[in-house]
């Protein structure tokens, strides 16, 4: 019996490791994902282009400032490439310099507003980083560039809720129910798969925290809010 209850306790701890060997497999297949997903060549192509327009117009002061919010970016992004954890303020200033170089690229379309809870940035929170990245890429891309005035704003919230950190990404752009004929599309793009893919292993959860909601003010599509929970360490 004894013999028994030992190899039954060896087997489970063997399964054990096997299961967590798995699941930092795919996290670091992931992650290097996401790193290939951040860097898009038509993102690096349009900034470096927008500078150049900036030069050619003989405008230095600011094709200097944009260059330099440029490089600092790249250099963010390969910084945290090497880590699997980043800490949430640094990981919030890497999101601000991509905000300011997509509203630089987007002459200035739409205004944002980022709001934390000054306890989740005061403190050493770790998460992976940019893992909101392709949710705001997709609210900029999808919805804000495509109205058509400069009314477009951008709201993204940090709060504590039940031990967990809350991210709100809220739009005013044209929204799934208007680009698709008055249908939610439920089609995601790549990177926002990729990211619902990294939270999932993150919270070691089987589905992603994750909710994108579908605003309509009067029955017409008002824009989107992107809802995700991480949890702490």
């Amino acid at each position: 019996m004894a013999a028994f209850m030992t190899m039954w306790i060896i087997r489970k701890r063997i399964r054990t490791i096997r299961y967590e060997a798995e699941l930092k497999h795919q996290i670091a297949e992931t992650e290097m994902m996401a790193l290939r997903a951040q860097m898009n060549p038509h993102f690096i192509f349009n900034c470096i282009n927008s500078i150049d327009s900036l030069i050619q117009d003989d405008d230095k002061y600011q094709a200097t400032v944009y260059l330099n919010k440029f490089a600092k970016l790249i250099r963010c992004i390969l910084d945290s490439s090497k880590q699997n954890t980043v800490t949430l303020a640094n990981d919030m200033e890497t999101l601000k310099l991509y905000i300011e170089m997509e509203q630089f690229r987007n002459d200035h379309k739409f205004t944002t507003a980022i709001k934390a809870d000054p306890a989740l940035l005061y403190e050493d929170y770790k998460v992976p980083p940019l893992i909101i990245q392709p949710y705001v890429e997709n609210a900029i891309l999808h919805g804000l560039r495509n109205r058509t005035d400069h009314q477009g704003h951008l709201s993204i919230s940090l709060n504590l809720l039940n031990g967990q950190i809350q991210y709100i990404i809220e739009d005013n752009g044209v929204g799934r129910i208007h680009k698709h004929n008055g249908h939610s599309d439920p089609k995601v793009s790549y990177g926002m798969q990729m990211s619902s893919d990294r939270i999932r292993l993150f919270n070691k959860e089987e589905k992603a925290s994750v909710a994108i909601i579908d605003l309509v003010d009067k029955g017409i599509s008002s824009g989107t809010r992107v809802e995700v929970l991480l949890k702490m360490i």
